[in-house]
């Protein structure tokens, strides 16, 4: 929101009344952060989507850990972002112009696209 707003963290400090290195941290994740104090960032950031901000506040306000929080020092960021987007969603949409998506494919189904895309070896390799 703070990046939308054009506002450097200097700037964000002095309009919230606070520090830049809390905004910092709060933006990393390193800091939670309450629903009052989103929907008071949003307001003096002057973000006008009230979805956004709602889904934020709700997010802030859930306590507790998810699974993924256990593989922080193992996993690298891609898939543990994944796995909390996925928790926080309410849908899934997939479009998929080449194959059946992922989650309709039957085994047989997945074998019969691998056959097409690998080829076999020659036999004088098998061996």
């Amino acid at each position: 929101m703070r990046q939308n707003a054009g506002l450097a963290l200097a700037e964000a400090a002095a309009l919230l009344s606070t520090d830049r290195t809390t905004i910092s941290n709060t933006e990393s994740g390193r800091f939670g952060v309450s629903g009052d104090r989103v929907r008071t960032w949003a307001a003096g950031y002057a973000c006008a989507d009230e979805a956004y901000v709602e889904a934020l506040v709700a997010m802030a306000e859930e306590r507790g850990r998810g699974w993924w929080e256990d593989y922080r020092n193992e996993l690298t960021s891609g898939p543990l972002d994944l796995a909390e987007l996925e928790h926080h969603a309410a849908g899934i949409r997939s479009v998929q112009l080449m194959h059946m998506p992922g989650l309709l494919q039957s085994e047989d189904y997945a074998r019969a696209v691998f056959a097409e895309a690998v080829p076999e070896l020659p036999l004088a390799r098998r061996r």
